[in-house]
């Protein structure tokens, strides 16, 4: 029995697609059309300067948006540079993790197959909006707001760290911003942010359990949340729907799933979080999940994919009687509201990237 490839639509960091541009709005005020996002409200007075002594009547940023603005243009520049010698040494120091793991995958399979360069997507230099954390604990965090590298591009939303005070401001990992959906508010910059743990309570969920409770709707469908705490967003949608066509493609012309099964499975990566306080007392979370969509061919089946695909080229063969396995890595952004808001966690952006494949 022989099924072709499903047309599997590329991973978001490999294709973007045109998503919402509705975008953060700095302090209070209507989110507002466009790309570029502004302050379109009141704006809070800086803090007082104190009178004597280092201590500040209240909170301030620890990093200013001018030495962002350098960050995230050095970011940029390394990524560049990589992708254009497709070698991983030169993120260094700036990009770290996941980034650079998933960058140091790209890269080799793009030596096996050479179509694979076309994902080396990455955010561009424009800072839009610093969102950036007070107080003087380490790590200290920020999620910027950062352009497309492409004209008309779509924003990401990129994670930013420094875990002392003696190392550079790196980044684990970027997700693009989503599609038609609403933006939370986020202090104006000059005011910063409260940084929020993994187990933040008051919140609907604590981060930690948000980010796995997206894991496993992203597994195993909107059953996995009973209560109903997620709400709708274009990379669930998307990801069910292409695990689904190849569902059909795979068993074409015969019973559901006798030829062959296929299930992809999510799980959150540890040591990768960052959160930060948002206007209404909620907050804007990321992390990163890693999942493997594997195919079990049926005994007595043959599953055959099209010469051209990628995947298989790594492989090295098209057909497979046993498994066929492909893994991914995701870096997605979430908003998790006030735990008496009323409303639900809303994932805000995701960009995923093809990381390997292997079958038998």
């Amino acid at each position: 029995m022989h099924a072709a490839e499903p047309p599997v639509s590329p991973a978001p960091e490999a294709t973007p697609s045109p998503l919402g541009r509705r975008g953060l709005l700095l302090g209070t005020g209507t989110l507002v059309a466009g790309a570029v996002l502004a302050a379109c409200a009141s704006e809070p007075e800086p803090p007082a300067a104190p009178p004597t002594g280092p201590t500040l009547a209240e909170p301030t940023p620890v990093t200013g948006e001018g030495q962002f603005e350098t960050f995230v243009a050095e970011i940029h520049d390394a990524v560049a540079a990589a992708d254009e010698a497709r070698d991983a040494a030169l993120l260094a120091p700036r990009v770290t993790g996941s980034a650079a793991e998933f960058r140091t995958a790209a890269y080799g399979m793009i030596a096996k197959a050479e179509e694979w360069a076309a994902d080396l997507k990455h955010p561009g230099k424009e800072l839009i909006v610093p969102m950036t954390s007070v107080g003087e604990a380490f790590p200290r965090v920020a999620i910027a707001l950062v352009a497309d590298s492409v004209d008309e591009g779509v924003p990401y939303f990129m994670v930013l760290q420094q875990n002392d005070a003696r190392s550079p401001y790196t980044t684990w990992g970027w997700a693009q911003q989503a599609v038609g959906v609403d933006m939370p508010m986020v202090p104006d910059q000059r005011v910063g942010a409260e940084p929020v743990a993994a187990d933040e309570s008051g919140l609907l969920r604590t981060p930690a359990e948000a980010l796995a409770l997206y894991a496993k709707v992203l597994s195993d469908g909107d059953g996995a949340d009973p209560d109903d705490l997620l709400a709708p967003n274009p990379f669930q949608t998307a990801t069910h729907e292409r695990i689904q066509a190849e569902r059909a493609e795979l068993n074409a012309g015969v019973e559901w799933d006798e030829a062959a099964t296929i299930k992809e499975v999510y799980t959150v990566k540890d040591g990768e979080f960052a959160g930060l306080r948002t206007d209404d007392g909620g907050a804007i979370v990321m992390g990163t999940l890693m999942s493997t969509r594997k195919v079990n061919v049926k005994d007595g089946a043959t599953m055959s994919y099209a010469e051209d695909n990628k995947y298989t080229k790594l492989i090295g063969k098209k057909e497979f009687t046993d498994t066929y396995v492909r893994q991914y890595g995701t870096t997605v952004a979430m908003y998790i509201p006030p735990a008496d808001a009323g409303t639900q966690i809303q994932p805000i952006g995701g960009t995923q990237s093809a990381l390997g494949a292997s079958g038998s």
